[in-house]
């Protein structure tokens, strides 16, 4: 499952050249996977209370700037699942379609309460198919 989100570049996103400052990107890849989750019926709000997530590793590709009032769709799926971590892959196009950026975020599971490492549970496996190549 690929989701799909829009993003407006807003003027605090970019740059004194109206170009989307670097470090936005992970942001907008946040919002990526925040609406992957949400389109397969789980709210961050309910994750976060059963699983902590957080971001282990990230990498960004940028292919071409994103300047101010461009729309933007930021497509989000899951690359890679092991037994206490996955990863998230991201596409972000511009209107004409062509590849601003692409990247990926590996996440860690961790027990809310403790902060151990726990494997993937079933009720997010579940939620999280593997797309093989997009």
């Amino acid at each position: 499952m690929i989701a799909s989100t829009k993003i407006r570049v807003r003027y605090k996103d970019t740059d004194c050249m109206k170009v989307v400052y670097y470090g936005n990107y992970l942001t907008y890849f946040e919002v990526g996977r925040v609406e992957f989750l949400r389109q397969q019926g789980l709210a961050m709000s309910h994750v976060d209370r059963q699983i902590h997530l957080p971001v282990v590793e990230a990498l960004v590709r940028y292919r071409k700037p994103a300047r101010l009032d461009d729309l933007l769709e930021v497509r989000c799926w899951v690359s890679e699942r092991r037994r206490a971590s996955f990863r998230f892959a991201y596409e972000i196009l511009n209107e004409e379609g062509e590849p601003v950026a692409t990247g990926s975020t590996l996440h860690a599971c961790l027990d809310p309460a403790t902060s151990e490492m726990v494997a993937v549970p079933s009720w997010l496996l579940e939620r999280m198919p593997v797309v093989e190549s997009k």
